[in-house]
């Protein structure tokens, strides 16, 4: 028998090593194919799948020669600083493929890339795709995350656990450098989970490492009991029980962690807004210098500039009808401007393929100068500029998120930013689909201010339409047709171009307009419209309704602000009518040039679907507006009592003195409840993180607890001996007290060199195998012992020793030992998961 023991041992010896190594290396591989997974939002490209995939597996296979040539730490990261510098190009930048030059300037990217690729990712609008080099940062994170982890798990010992740190990193990197929004929320179990995706990546990283740490402690326990029997030294096996009550716990403590993440993931995903690092980069200081571009509307029509080249357009158009100036997002009650929570970030030079795309030539004309880029909605790539300026200007271009707005803050000859007559670019357009209909569309609440427009309310209400689509297209139609065009305020020399060019068509009468489109002019512009309906009646003529003066300037903001006031969402765009758009008359389609004269400014409203429809809204200029008197003959049905009777309504003052002082009474609390709020909800998601890191460590506290509460507390006085030598034995282990696990009582207490374990030893030997059974007296005694040594072995290290001791696995994990069921004649490699010891030994313990 004993010769044949260590027959069986020789092969198993050999295999062991080999079986920890395996399981370590799979656990990086899982971590690279997570971390691939966890990036895949980033770039959603096949190629991103080949960098992430075939970087961690270089990375791996460098760390493996290193360590089997025993390589110092140095060498190493040389060979995998060379072979990232030989595999680079080819796996992350195909594109410098194409001839030596450009794979010279690939190398050189794939060098600058390491420093400066993050920043490019971080102001490009996602997905990525191929574009340039904004890869060469996720090849940098897989291969030398993988060559650090390989090297940490290979290294056995303590330093071993540090990869786990690194395999996270790996995954964080599609995190921090992915896109603000998070995939849809799912329903399980009836409870909404928010970012699903992200929530599967984050669970399996924390099973995956999980895993990985006890099955490689097992291992390690494993290969050194195999090692005491091969010394044919025998083993006591553990009750199955223990060893099931150890892997019970382990899992208790997953499930813990995972449920308590996912019945708190709702409640955390509605205290903050995601936040992820390209939000932070942006060009919106150079937006935010920039005056309205809808302040100076009416510069397009004074003097010369009205014939004035703005833009010259080459290529056929197709279905693509409107040439885009800037899109304005934002009222502040003085000027549309664009939100300055908006961001811009690059759009990639190269598109996926696509169908049914168009492609035009733009070239800038005398009459523009400036950051915004003209362009159809819907670019697939970035502009491919062309001329001595056209590496800066494609460094400089940016998009907003909805890709509405193009900018390049470029420097200028001369000073400022932006485009100068003579610029060209040519722009890839994805066929716009079937225009979508506001007729159906439902409105809602209003979400304008009604106390600051009272005139817009209560012209909007006298028209009695629904609040729909269908209602909100008939206001505007009303409101166009009782508008007048008129570009300025007085019919001078910079005036006159305009003029004649109506005159020319209509037989145009000049009418006096003031600039701007702040609230106070909108408002006067509803005030005029709402005293001529009010005189004239709801009924009267179309030409006795005429009344309001102006031009697309006040008419798009008051159309916007129309939109609002129905419930509906709505923007300002600034641009020019192509050929392809329906006619309005006063403000020409513009063909292969647009003139200062074609600029024109409408509004867009967004259907449920998301989708964005212009709606054009410069007045009529056939009719001219009409003054009416008190005490004028009115038309049929007139309104004028009634009207009248309501105009005398006006609120008391008192009451207007009492609503006036209530406010400030609950202003203090309104301002002590906007600073304490943010800094509650930081503090409570602080927690709500610490509690999540120390739940694993509270888990273990319990456990500790309820296991020595069981021992002192049996109700067998020689059951709780037993229990006083077993929790001696674990307070050993948690402090790193070393003792033999095989063995008679006292032969491991020797091994401790601890005074105290063998009087405990000596005490239990002598009342579990004397003729008489032991006392609660003798078990009080033991438990007494216990409590002594745990005290004194507290004393002599530090306070942090001593939490460390406190919250350590070792205990649970040290107790493991082999259990053999019935039918298994072999044990695979994950077995050692949940049990230890060698079949030898239990060959042994058979025999």
């Amino acid at each position: 028998m004993n010769a044949a023991g260590p027959k069986r041992g020789r092969p198993r010896r050999g295999l062991l090593p080999s079986a920890l190594t395996l399981w370590s290396l799979g656990y990086v591989l899982v971590g690279v194919l997570l971390a691939t997974a966890a990036a895949w939002p980033v770039y959603e490209s096949s190629r991103a799948l080949a960098v992430g995939i075939v970087g961690g597996l270089l990375g791996m296979v460098v760390a493996v020669v290193a360590r089997v040539l025993r390589w110092g730490t140095l060498l190493g990261a040389l060979a995998a600083v060379g072979v990232y510098l030989v595999v680079a190009v080819p796996l992350a930048i195909p594109s410098a493929l194409t001839s030596v030059p450009a794979f010279l300037g690939g190398v050189r990217d794939a060098v600058l890339g390491v420093v400066l690729g993050w920043k490019q990712m971080l102001t490009l609008n996602p997905p990525l795709g191929e574009y340039q080099a904004v890869l060469i940062p996720f090849l940098v994170v897989m291969l030398f995350g993988s060559f650090v982890a390989t090297l940490l798990v290979w290294s056995g010992g303590r330093r071993a656990v540090a990869a786990v740190p690194v395999v996270v990193a790996m995954s964080v990197f599609g995190i921090a450098f992915g896109v603000s929004g998070t995939s849809s929320p799912v329903s399980v179990a009836g409870v909404e989970l928010p970012a699903p995706r992200e929530w599967l990546i984050g669970v399996a990283v924390f099973v995956v490492s999980l895993v990985w740490l006890i099955g490689r402690t097992r291992l390690q326990r494993a290969a050194a009991l195999r090692s005491v029997a091969a010394a044919n030294i025998s083993r006591r096996a553990t009750p199955a029980w223990l060893t099931v009550r150890r892997h019970l716990l382990s899992a208790g403590l997953a499930v813990i962690a995972l449920a308590a993440g996912f019945a708190i993931a709702p409640a955390a995903a509605g205290w903050s807004d995601r936040s992820v690092l390209r939000d932070e980069v942006e060009p919106m200081v150079v937006v935010q210098e920039q005056p309205s571009p809808l302040s100076s509307y009416r510069a397009w029509f004074a003097g010369g500039m009205l014939d004035t080249p703005v833009v010259q357009l080459e290529g056929d158009p197709g279905a693509v009808d409107r040439l885009r100036l800037v899109t304005l997002d934002a009222y502040d009650g003085e000027d549309f401007h664009i939100d300055a929570d908006d961001r811009f970030s690059r759009l990639p030079r190269s598109a996926l393929p696509g169908s049914g795309r168009v492609t035009m030539q733009v070239t800038i004309g005398e009459g523009y100068r400036g950051i915004w880029v003209p362009s159809p909605a819907g670019l697939a790539e970035a502009p491919a500029f062309s001329g001595e300026r056209a590496d800066a200007l494609a460094d400089g271009f940016h998009v907003n998120t909805d890709g509405d707005t193009a900018i390049t803050v470029a420097d200028a000859p001369g000073g400022g930013e932006g485009l100068v007559p003579g610029d060209r670019y040519t722009v890839l357009i994805d066929a716009p689909g079937k225009p979508g209909d506001l007729t159906a569309l439902q409105g809602g609440r209003s979400t304008l201010d009604t106390d600051r427009y009272p005139a817009l309310v209560e012209w909007a209400e006298m028209q009695e339409q629904p609040r729909t689509g269908a209602g909100y297209l008939e206001v505007i139609d009303r409101l166009r047709s009782r508008g007048y065009l008129s570009h300025a305020l007085l019919e001078d020399d910079a005036a006159a171009g305009w003029i004649s060019a109506l005159q020319q068509s209509e037989g145009y009468a000049f009418a006096p307009s003031y600039a701007g489109h702040s609230a106070a002019r909108i408002e006067e512009l509803f005030t005029a419209l709402t005293e001529q309906e009010r005189r004239a009646g709801a009924d009267a003529k179309p030409e006795m309704l005429v009344s309001a003066v102006g031009d697309d300037e006040q008419f798009s903001v008051a159309a916007a602000l129309l939109a609002q006031h129905w419930g509906l969402e709505s923007r300002v765009v600034m641009g020019a009518r192509l050929a392809g758009a329906d006619e309005v008359p006063g403000i020409p389609a513009c063909g292969d040039v647009c003139t200062g004269g074609n600029m024109s400014a409408w509004v867009e409203v967004r259907t449920s679907g998301g989708e964005w429809i212009p709606v054009d809204t410069t007045p009529q200029y056939a009719m001219l507006p009409s003054t009416l008197t008190e005490g004028e003959q009115l038309p049929e049905h007139p309104t004028v009592p009634e009207q009248a009777r309501s105009e005398a309504l006006d609120p008391p003052q008192a009451q207007s003195d009492a609503n006036n002082d209530a406010p400030p009474l609950e202003e203090p609390a309104s301002e002590v409840l906007a600073v304490l709020l943010p800094m509650l909800r930081g503090v409570g998601l602080g927690l709500l993180a610490l509690l999540l890191l120390a739940l694993p460590l509270l888990v273990l506290l319990v456990a500790k607890s309820r296991r020595a509460r069981a021992r002192r507390t049996a109700a067998d006085p020689e059951v709780r001996l037993a229990g006083a030598w077993e929790e001696l034995a674990d307070v050993y282990a948690d402090h790193d007290v070393p003792m033999s696990g095989q063995g008679t009582r006292t032969q491991r207490a020797q091994s401790s060199g601890r005074a105290a374990a063998q009087r405990l030893a000596a005490l239990v030997d002598r009342a579990v195998f004397a003729e008489h059974p032991p006392t609660p007296e003798d078990a009080a005694a033991a438990w007494a012992l216990v409590d002594a040594e745990r005290a004194e072995l507290a004393k002599t290290g530090t306070r942090w020793q001593r939490l460390r001791a406190r919250i350590r696995p070792t205990s649970f994990v040290a107790r493991t030992r082999s259990l053999r069921l019935p039918g298994f004649g072999a044990r695979p490699m994950l077995g050692t998961l949940g049990w230890t010891g060698s079949l030898d030994d239990r060959k042994k313990g058979d025999s």
